[in-house]
């Protein structure tokens, strides 16, 4: 059987406190990642983003900055400054999610 999670962004705007809701928004953000770095064939869930264009294309970003940070560091460790630039740009992608969105990012 195949899963199906969505990620509406629109939904996550309305969340502005601490919530159910606004920790389920981690919990598949954290999935998706966990999904990327499985193994090919391991996992079978499939990942919708729903929202406004812009809001989406900055999600992307962010999620594949945070892809890039955490591979960088899987392979080349946390000191190499590698590492550091990557982690540099993740954080600029950060923040253009959350100024484009008004969404906090959850996993910092």
């Amino acid at each position: 059987m195949e899963d199906k999670i969505i990620i509406d962004l629109e939904e996550a705007k309305l969340l502005k406190e601490y919530s159910a809701s606004l920790v389920s928004f981690g919990a598949k953000i954290k999935k998706m990642l966990y999904n990327m770095f499985s193994d090919s064939g391991e996992s079978f869930t499939n990942f919708y983003v729903k929202g406004k264009r812009p809001d989406v294309i900055t999600f992307g970003a962010a999620l594949a900055s945070e892809k890039k940070y955490m591979d960088s560091y899987l392979k080349h460790g946390l000191n190499d400054p590698r590492v550091l630039k990557n982690r540099y740009s993740l954080e600029r992608s950060i923040k253009n999610f959350e100024r484009e969105t008004g969404i906090k990012w959850p996993l910092k």
